[in-house]
């Protein structure tokens, strides 16, 4: 393929062959091709994971948590109450830091369908089409996003490197119905109005693209924050009226799209509560602070450089002074206050929560190779660019995909937007080794250097860079053993004959291993003491010394906590992690069949190894 006109929009004229006898028809517009393309992948995807949508086999604990906030909401929960009072209900429940955004479109279909198919096939159902389909939306923003920059073929062949980069299509396959694929989504939309001419209205709904994206996880920060440091650095260094317009569009619908969209997701909590670890008062007074300063800023209009840097400086201080002032604790971070134990045992292995350091060598080959190749793309692209528009889109695109794949060097969650802004640098490059490699007389040579355009895939480049590299560096070759295909149920023995023997048993409160917890809040109707969701930091740290500290004390603190089960899957990770803490402690002696005095065992006539423990009653004094 070589170099074609450029296209004024998505839908004009396609590209051509290198022979030009092969030209798309006029219903194969970008827009199409990347719908049909990602159909077709999601077929696949289904097909693929079929038996795990058969078994409602979730592998992330937040799927299930969702899934059982979605119920919550409709069976009647308020749509501002986002308590989960089945976990810690001894304390009273535990206020999640979710968003009703994510809720909203599962509970939807969940209602639309179940009249239909009754309740339980209504969730599977949307379980698993709804990721897709979000997938779809994410695809078609990928081409309208990317279909300005300079080589507009780009907007064709987009769609292909999106269903090739892994950390992304993970999001969107079926049953995974947590917020991460709506955090790449709107990752996605914010770029695309950054790419657009600078207007106030391309400011504006880039603004309020960011408050949801902060409203769905206030992870999204860094990317909001880098984008409004591209525009006001924009403006600073030229000051045009333009730049000016689109940074004081972006942070004035940051700041009132924040405080609509948290009013109306979270009601009149969400304009008090002072949470760290959300979208909440300290964040919306600082974005208030920074859009009041700027405006001043652009109000005064100064025409030295320097002076606008120092207003725009002094902003970004009043955005920090302000969220300090308003919960200094948002300070030191959204875990920082986090019992050690927990950190210790729970937070520490949450991988995507870690630096990519803290990743095996192979899997960080997965991760630095789409942003690399993607980042040398867009140099490249930018570098060949003509016009000072096409130079400046190239120069968005750079600035986002270094931020974001600098972040994800320190925080492993970032790596799928730092994909999705690598995506058109890529493109771009196998675009243009695919139209050398068109040039070469010789057809094996051709044949040769054209399979080398397929390499600008980012998992196809991954893999054979970790080939590579593999042979060069043997402590980097890939363990097969570690990933073999698991037996169903390893992680939570939770096989339908024991969920149907666990519902048979009166409700109560279970204590469990931590990420047990919201498996057994999907499948069953009884109380946890503690599930992997760091709100209910306390309980947690009361299930993880039950487990692994001093045996004398682990009596007290289930009494405490309100439980009467003590439940734990002998093939689960985080139980192996707990008997080897201490030889003499709770998880150690209940694998061991030697259960202190005041647990006693119950048959529920299962043979997957899940362990169920009564509480004894307390004697009588």
């Amino acid at each position: 393929m070589t170099d074609a006109p450029a296209l004024s929009a998505v839908g004009a004229v396609p590209p051509v062959s290198a022979s030009g006898g092969i030209v798309l028809g006029p219903w194969f517009t970008p827009l199409r091709i990347a719908l049909l393309i990602w159909s077709a992948m999601s077929l696949i995807a289904i097909m693929a994971n079929w038996p795990a949508i058969v078994a409602l086999d979730l592998s992330d604990t937040d799927d299930a948590m969702r899934m059982a906030q979605v119920r919550d909401l409709l069976a009647g929960q308020s749509w501002w109450d986002l308590s989960q009072y089945r976990v810690n209900p001894a304390g009273g429940g535990v206020l999640m830091h979710w968003s009703r955004i994510v809720d909203a479109p599962l509970a939807a279909g969940i209602l639309l369908l179940k009249p239909l198919f009754g309740q339980a096939m209504a969730e599977r159902i949307v379980m698993t089409l709804w990721p897709p389909l979000l997938g779809a939306v994410l695809s078609a923003a990928c081409v309208l996003g990317y279909r300005g920059l300079s080589d507009r073929r780009i907007a064709y062949v987009v769609p292909l490197f999106l269903i090739m980069s892994g950390f992304i299509v993970m999001q969107f396959r079926p049953l995974r119905v947590d917020h991460h694929g709506w955090q790449i989504l709107f990752a996605m939309l914010i770029m695309a109005q950054a790419l657009r001419p600078a207007t106030w209205r391309a400011g504006a709904w880039a603004g309020l693209f960011a408050a949801a994206l902060l409203a769905v996880s206030i992870e999204g920060l860094p990317i909001v924050a880098l984008f409004a440091a591209l525009a006001a650095l924009r403006w600073a260094l030229h000051g045009r009226a333009p730049d000016r317009d689109r940074l004081c569009g972006y942070l004035g619908a940051l700041a009132g799209g924040a405080i609509l969209i948290q009013f109306a997701t979270r009601g009149p909590l969400g304009l008090t509560g002072t949470w760290c670890d959300s979208l909440s008062v300290p964040y919306m007074a600082a974005f208030v602070a920074a859009a009041a300063a700027t405006f001043a800023a652009a109000r005064a209009n100064p025409r030295a450089v320097w002076l606008r840097l120092a207003l725009l400086g002094g902003a970004g201080l009043a955005a920090a002074a302000a969220l300090v002032w308003a919960e200094p604790q948002c300070a030191n971070g959204p875990f920082a206050s986090l019992d050690p134990i927990v950190v210790e045992y729970w937070y520490k292995n949450i991988l995507e929560g870690q630096p990519l350091w803290a990743s095996r060598g192979y899997d960080a080959i997965f991760v630095l190779v789409p942003s690399i190749a993607g980042l040398i793309g867009s140099l490249l692209a930018w570098r060949g660019c003509a016009e000072a528009d096409d130079r400046k889109a190239w120069a968005t695109v750079i600035v986002a995909l270094v931020g974001a794949a600098a972040l994800s060097l320190f925080v492993l969650r970032s790596v799928s937007t730092a994909h999705l802004f690598a995506l058109p640098g890529s493109a771009w490059l196998g675009l243009r080794v695919w139209g050398w490699a068109r040039t070469i007389p010789a057809t094996i040579p051709r044949v040769l250097a054209s399979a080398m355009a397929s390499l600008s895939l980012p998992l196809l480049g991954s893999i054979a860079a970790a080939a590579a590299l593999g042979l060069l560096f043997p402590a980097l070759q890939h363990d097969d053993a570690e990933t073999a295909a698991h037996e169903p149920f390893a992680q939570t023995c939770l096989d339908p004959a024991t969920i149907a023997a666990l519902n048979r048993l009166p409700p109560t409160t279970i204590m469990t291993p931590i990420d047990l917890g919201a498996p057994l809040m999907f499948w069953t109707r009884h109380g946890l003491v503690a599930t992997g969701h760091h709100r209910n930091k306390q309980a947690m740290a009361d299930t993880l010394r039950a487990f692994t500290g001093d045996p004398a004390q682990a009596e007290a603190l289930v009494r405490k906590n309100g439980a009467q089960l003590v439940i734990f899957c002998r093939s689960a990770n985080d139980l192996v992690q707990y008997r080897r803490a201490r030889k003499d402690a709770l998880a150690a002696q209940l694998y061991a069949g030697t259960p202190p005095i005041w647990l006693e065992p119950v048959a529920i006539g299962q043979r997957t190894g899940l362990s169920v423990w009564r509480v004894k009653s307390p004697p009588a004094r």
